[in-house]
């Protein structure tokens, strides 16, 4: 015979899940039994998309003659905006690493000889978000655009804290070059790092050089990546449902006081 959840573990069962969809599944699939500090190595494939746009949007929106309307307006247009490219993210497989203020870091773990085929995967997610996200009119005639730097290698997992609290961080050269490619792009562009290149199918993105720099320019993808989403979530078994969220006021990406 087999064991019946009673409500209050379903519940509990309900919360958890609730929660670790908003967690990284880094964090989510972590061995709980390491001693602390350790670290972790493994290879991955790093999307950096950062928004351009907000410090006059925030201005704009702060002229409202209306008490409190332009806050409240600001932080639906962010979470829309910002939402609909988490969206596009998700669809892809991607991992939210962390959210810094108007930016998104984004992380695809992967095989070492996985690496060529999920960053043009990686590219075509770039591409869709620049295609339906590169440029958003809003309603006070300020632009949202967003830049997009993509880096790939070896990267580690390092978690620090005691018992009761413990954080992780993402280090290595692919977090480095990634913060170089996202610094090189301008709004409405997408940059491979030098590593991205160096490891990508070549022969599959078409790309401008950048002068003076080992990172390019992505202008376009030549085919549909050979490694489709459902072929890398079940390579690396995730299991958490993560919402798809263009999240408002009940689970805010922004909210001003």
């Amino acid at each position: 015979m087999g064991w019946i959840k009673g409500e209050g573990e379903i519940e509990d069962s309900y919360k958890i899940s609730k929660i670790a969809a908003h967690v990284p599944d880094l964090v989510v699939y972590s061995t709980l039994t390491n001693d602390i500090p350790y670290a972790e190595n493994f290879h991955g494939v790093l999307l950096f998309a950062d928004v351009s746009g907000f410090t006059n949007l925030t201005e704009k929106f702060s002229l409202s003659s209306k008490k409190g309307y332009g806050a409240d307006e600001l932080t639906r247009t962010l979470n829309s905006y910002i939402g609909e490219i988490v969206s596009h993210i998700l669809d892809a497989g991607g991992d939210i690493l962390n959210y810094a203020g108007d930016a998104i870091l984004a992380l695809w773990t992967v095989e070492r000889v996985q690496l060529s085929e999920v960053i043009s995967l990686v590219v075509k997610c770039s591409l869709n978000i620049q295609d339906q996200c590169g440029v958003r009119e809003t309603e006070v005639g300020c632009q949202l655009k967003v830049k997009i730097g993509i880096s790939a290698g070896k990267l580690s997992k390092v978690i620090v804290g005691d018992e009761i609290s413990q954080y992780f961080v993402v280090i290595g050269r692919a977090v480095d070059e990634v913060r170089l490619a996202e610094g090189l792009a301008v709004a409405s562009t997408i940059i491979l790092s030098p590593n991205a290149w160096e490891l990508c199918e070549r022969d599959n993105i078409a790309i401008d050089p950048i002068e003076n720099e080992r990172a390019v320019k992505v202008r376009y993808i030549k085919r549909e990546p050979s490694f489709s989403v459902e072929k890398y979530q079940d390579s690396i078994g995730t299991s958490v449902e993560h919402d798809k969220v263009t999240r408002g006021t009940s689970n805010p990406l922004y909210v001003f006081k």
